[in-house]
């Protein structure tokens, strides 16, 4: 049994989002081995942001985030080999659901309804290979179980060092980086100081969503979570961190200049970002923490917030 192999088939195929979301990696040599930082932004067209699309897209991944896999695959099989008609009423069905969940949930939480968490989830599976292994949203709304803390779940197992690495995801929209930083760090140090990662771990023992997978990959996955094991000591913990932030730079009037000047402010900022942050995370006292670092500049924060509920018929 290939455990990495078994984690990878719980993984969505997020290749179709490319054409709206553009991925920039860097070099972080000078962060050490313990952070690494990555930034994407919306696709370009004719010298403007795709921002509405952008927003779209983020909407139709709400079914996969907010839902348990087994629902979704009865879906699928429902919708096999039936009329066009009759799969679109399923599926508007379990988007129904998604929606609702959602909205149950950040209402339940006092938290509002911008679609971080969302973006999160794709970024986490789509460029880290590590697929979501609990729903929070589900949670949150179908049982008793306090799980406040992190804003996402997410594994992959390392074969060649034979090492279970999770993810808790922290998300935070501010109309600056330096704010959405401040923000997220302080959580991540609240999250520590009462230690959540003990509650968090129960919830991925009891809750876990092995849909699909051999009983075998969810015993060996269990047990680098069961402090009584040797595994447990190959237990990897990051926290994967998305920040969205206002970045309107002067990119001047030239629409086929537009995206490549807007990549080079992007880039200079990010560079400083990279330049400070593992000062910034020692300062905070997080300098043994592992850290990936996600940075979304947007228009505008309360524009995602605002269109983002728009589309799934939130009215706060």
């Amino acid at each position: 049994m290939d455990l990495a192999q078994q984690l990878n088939l719980l993984l969505g195929d997020f290749s179709h989002l490319a054409p709206r979301i553009k991925n920039l990696a860097y070099d972080t040599c000078a962060c050490g081995d313990r952070i690494d930082v990555r930034c994407s932004y919306i696709s370009f067209r004719d010298g403007q942001a795709t921002f509405d699309d952008f927003i779209d897209v983020i909407v139709d991944l709400i079914i996969p985030f907010c839902l348990p896999r087994h629902e979704i695959r009865t879906a699928q099989k429902e919708t096999s080999g039936v009329d066009h008609i009759a799969a679109s009423r399923v599926m508007n069905r379990l988007s129904s659901k998604a929606r609702d969940l959602f909205i149950k949930a950040k209402k339940g939480s006092n938290r509002s309804g911008e679609a971080g968490e969302i973006l999160l989830y794709v970024l986490t599976e789509w460029l880290l290979k590590a697929p979501q292994i609990v729903s929070k949203m589900y949670l949150k709304t179908n049982t008793n179980m306090p799980v406040h803390g992190t804003d996402g779940i997410h594994a992959r197992y390392d074969k060649v060092s034979k090492k279970l690495h999770l993810y808790w995801g922290e998300s935070k929209a501010h109309k600056t980086l330096s704010s959405a930083l401040g923000s997220a760090l302080a959580s991540i140090s609240e999250f520590i100081d009462e230690s959540y990662d003990k509650r968090e771990i129960d919830i991925v023992s009891a809750y876990a969503d092995f849909d699909g997978l051999e009983k075998e990959a969810k015993e060996a996955f269990l047990r680098y979570l069961d402090p009584y094991t040797e595994e447990s000591n190959d237990r990897v913990v990051t926290h994967s961190c998305l920040l969205i932030f206002e970045f309107t730079p002067s990119i001047g009037n030239d629409p086929d200049k537009a995206e490549a000047l807007f990549v080079e402010a992007v880039n200079e900022s990010v560079e400083d970002f990279i330049n400070s942050i593992k000062e910034t995370i020692v300062d905070k006292g997080l300098g043994p923490q592992r850290f990936e670092f996600f940075l979304a500049p947007v228009p505008s924060v309360q524009d995602f917030r605002d269109k983002f509920q728009q589309r799934i018929g939130w009215s706060p």
